[in-house]
C-alpha cells in the first residue's frame, strides 16, 4: 500500500479511541550501544517464553531495540518457511510490500502514523501451503535502551492448508524504567489454514505499549489469537480487528491478564463476520492487584448468515484501589445469527478459600491457588510442552502473591 506522507504528519497529533493519549516526543529514537545477545536478555526472554539457549536448533527471531539481531529456521523446516527482517522481504517480494497496511490503517492514530513514518523492524514470516509445523516458531522483541520507542512491523501469512504454532514475546531489559513499544502486526490465514498465535508480555512499571493488530481470515481456515499479560505496565492500549472472510471460518482471541501495581490497560477486540458459517470467541480472564485498572472490550458484528459468536469478560479485584470494567458489544445483520455475552466481576469467594484452609492449607496459598486457577489456559489449547512453559511463567508472576 502507498502512504501519503503528509497525511502521516497529520496523523502525528491523532489520539487513539481507547487508552491514556501519549506525548511522543517524551520518548527518544535512539538506542545505546550494539545490543547483545547477553545473559540478561536470555533470562528476561525466557520469561516471557522464548528460549533464545535454543536459538540455533529452533526456528527464532530476535530484534533488540531497533535491529534484528537473530534469526534462524530449523534445518528440517528448510523450505517448509520463510523468516527474514520485514524490511528484506518487502525488496524481496513485491507482494509482500502490498500486504502492509491493507489490514490496519497507518493514518489510525499518532502510533500508526509513527510506524509507518519511523519505524524500524519486525518480522515477515510465511509458511507454506499445505506445510504442517509441529513445533513452534519463537520470535522475541527485547528493548535495551532506556527512553526510547521500539516501533516494528509483522507480516504473518499462513498459505492455504498450512498449520503453526507462534509464540512471540515482548519485554524489556529489567533495569530499563521507561520507553514504548509500538508494534504493527497484519495476520493473513488463507483458505484451510490453522494458525496458533500467541503473544506474552511482560514490562517494566514505566512502559508504554501499543500495539496495533489486523487480521484476515478465509474460508474454512482458523485462528487462535492468544495474549498474555502479567506484573506491571504503564499504560497499555490494544484493539485487535479481525474479518472473517470466508465461509466456515473461525477465531478465538483469549486473553490472560494479571496487574499489579499503578499499572492501566485497556484491551479488546473487534470481529466482523463477513462469510457464511462463522464461529467466534473473545474471551478475557483479567485479574486486578493494587491499584490495577483494566478495560476489558468485546465487539463482535455477524454479517453473514448462520453466524455464532459469544463474548466472555470475567474479572477477579485483589484490591479495593483496583477496578476493572466489561463493555461487551454484539451487533447481528442477519436473522439467522446467534451473538451471546457474559460479564462477571468480583473477589476471590470465601467458600472457595474455606474450602481450601479446612483441607489445611494457609490462606494465602488457598488465594494464590485460586488466583492460578481462574487464569486458565486451556481455551488456548496450546500444545503441551508450550502450556507447560506457559504455567512455569505464570507461577514465576505470581510468586509472593
Amino acid at each position: 500500500m502507498q502512504v501519503d506522507e503528509e497525511e502521516l504528519r497529520k496523523a502525528l497529533n491523532k489520539p487513539a479511541t481507547y487508552g491514556r493519549d501519549l506525548d511522543l516526543s517524551q520518548y527518544s529514537t535512539r538506542a545505546v550501544g550494539e545490543p547483545e545477545v547477553v545473559k540478561e536478555v536470555i533470562e528476561r526472554s525466557f520469561e516471557v517464553g522464548v528460549d533464545l539457549r535454543k536459538r540455533d536448533s529452533l526456528t527464532t527471531f530476535l530484534q533488540i531495540d531497533h535491529r534484528a539481531l537473530y534469526k534462524s529456521i530449523q534445518r528440517r523446516l528448510e523450505g517448509d518457511i520463510e523468516l527474514m527482517p520485514i524490511e528484506e522481504a518487502v525488496k524481496r517480494y513485491e507482494w509482500v510490500r502490498e500486504l502492509l497496511w491493507r489490514l490496519r490503517s497507518p493514518y489510525e492514530d499518532k502510533y500508526t502514523a509513527f510506524n509507518a513514518l519511523h519505524g524500524s523492524g519486525g518480522y515477515f514470516l510465511r509458511i507454506l501451503e499445505d506445510r504442517k509445523m509441529h513445533i513452534p516458531i519463537q520470535a522475541c522483541f527485547f528493548m535495551f535502551s532506556p527512553g526510547i520507542i521500539q516501533s516494528v512491523h509483522n507480516i504473518i501469512v499462513a498459505d492455504p492448508g498450512s498449520e503453526a504454532q507462534i509464540l512471540t514475546g515482548c519485554t524489556t531489559h529489567p533495569k530499563i524504567s521507561r520507553g514504548l513499544h509500538v508494534g504493527v502486526t497484519e495476520i493473513y490465514v488463507r483458505s484451510g489454514a490453522k494458525l496458533n498465535y500467541t503473544m506474552i508480555h511482560k514490562w517494566n512499571p514505566g512502559f508504554d505499549v501499543r500495539p496495533r493488530t489486523g487480521i484476515l481470515v478465509e474460508d474454512d481456515a482458523a485462528l487462535l489469537h492468544n495474549y498474555i499479560a502479567l506484573g506491571y505496565v504503564g499504560s497499555f492500549q490494544s484493539y485487535p480487528t479481525a474479518r472473517l472472510l470466508g465461509e466456515n471460518s473461525k477465531i478465538a482471541m483469549n486473553n490472560i491478564v494479571y496487574l499489579q501495581g499503578s499499572s492501566e490497560m485497556d484491551l479488546g477486540g473487534e470481529v466482523i463476520m463477513e462469510g457464511d458459517g462463522g464461529r467466534v470467541e473473545l474471551l478475557t480472564n483479567a485479574v486486578a492487584a493494587e491499584d490495577a485498572r483494566i478495560i476489558s472490550r468485546g465487539r463482535i458484528v455477524c454479517e453473514g448468515e448462520d453466524g455464532r459468536g459469544h463474548i466472555s469478560c470475567r474479572g477477579l479485584m485483589l484490591s479495593d484501589s483496583a477496578e476493572i470494567s466489561a463493555i461487551p458489544c454484539l451487533v447481528s445483520r442477519k436473522m439467522s445469527s446467534e451473538l451471546t455475552h457474559e460479564a462477571a466481576i468480583g473477589r476471590i469467594a470465601e467458600d472457595q478459600l474455606f474450602y481450601l484452609m479446612a483441607r489445611g492449607i494457609s490462606r494465602e496459598e488457598a488465594e494464590s491457588l485460586i488466583v492460578r486457577g481462574f487464569l486458565d489456559l486451556s481455551p488456548m489449547k496450546l500444545p503441551d510442552h508450550l502450556e507447560k512453559g506457559v504455567r512455569k511463567i505464570i507461577d514465576m508472576a505470581l510468586e509472593g502473591f
